[in-house]
């Protein structure tokens, strides 16, 4: 199975459907799904490296929880993000990301997302698959 991610139509907001052969695909197709909603991802280049550990009582919250550090990296450290694994452990999700700095030039700016949220999030084993909405 091959993974991969689409964009959804929602009423004002975005989905983010994404998919793998495992979950840990699918979480990782989602985080990269969400930097290239926000910047042009199609010349960036995996020059640096980048850990984010996230702990949550579920799935949900793990997704929740991993989409929020990866929005946070871009629009607060300006990281884009061009490649995610993702592994679970214990309780947490960490996501191993390979990306560069924002240039303006080079990724410019293509959609606002404000926030991540719990609406319609939904986190599926059988098979990998994960949807999630994200405010605009």
């Amino acid at each position: 199975m091959e993974s991969g991610f689409e964009y959804l139509d929602h009423t004002a907001d975005v989905g983010i459907r994404a998919w793998g052969p495992t979950l840990e695909e699918a979480f990782a197709r989602a985080v990269e799904g969400l930097v290239a909603y926000m910047v042009d991802v199609s010349d960036a280049r995996a020059v640096g490296a980048a850990r984010l550990v996230v702990e949550g009582e579920s799935p949900e919250r793990l997704l929740f929880r991993l989409l929020d550090e990866t929005l946070d990296l871009l629009q607060s450290r300006l990281y884009v993000v061009t490649r995610a694994k993702v592994r679970f452990e214990a309780g947490r999700v960490v996501a191993d990301v390979e990306g560069e700095a924002w240039d303006a030039a080079r990724h410019g700016h293509v959609h606002e997302v404000k926030a991540i949220t719990f609406h319609d999030l939904e986190v599926r084993r059988d098979p990998p698959e994960v949807r999630v909405i994200v405010d605009i």
